[in-house]
């Protein structure tokens, strides 16, 4: 992996700004998009969970329909992609499952070996403090994802 000198770094973070305008004629290659997504889909959170999910809508009717939700933003109609974040509204135990099971897939490993995690998971977003603020603790997370973009 290529290392970044500080300098390169905190000129990266100094450049980076909120675009108030889109070219709607200049869109995201179909060659660029995939490492976008791919860096939205690896994008750490808390327990590995990723609570959220990102649809990418790119069809200009969909996105006049939405248009008014977005207190009439033109940024909707002249992107190339719009990303909407959703997160789980609530945090199950299948939610947890799935996870191990793709760490397992992934990792390797045994569902065995991770039964500790997942109790401590269960124990804290599905049942304990944070499973009565699981949307609120969601989106928090998928404020993460944004973080690599």
């Amino acid at each position: 992996m290529e290392t970044i000198k500080g300098k390169q770094l905190l000129a990266q973070l100094t450049w980076r700004y909120a675009t108030k305008q889109f070219d709607a004629t200049r869109k995201i290659s179909p060659e660029d998009w995939p490492t976008l997504e791919n860096a939205l889909i690896l994008s750490p959170s808390s327990y590995g969970l990723q609570p959220w999910k990102f649809i990418v809508i790119t069809d200009q009717k969909t996105r006049e329909k939405l248009f008014p939700s977005t207190w009439n933003q033109q940024q909707i109609l002249d992107c190339s992609h719009y990303v909407v974040f959703t997160v789980n509204t609530k945090m199950t135990e299948e939610h947890i499952d799935e996870h191990i099971a793709r760490t397992v897939e992934i990792r390797g490993g045994t569902v065995e070996r991770l039964k500790r995690y997942r109790d401590v998971m269960v124990g804290d977003v599905v049942s304990g403090p944070r499973s009565a603020q699981a949307q609120e603790w969601a989106a928090r997370q998928a404020y993460l994802a944004l973080g690599p973009l």
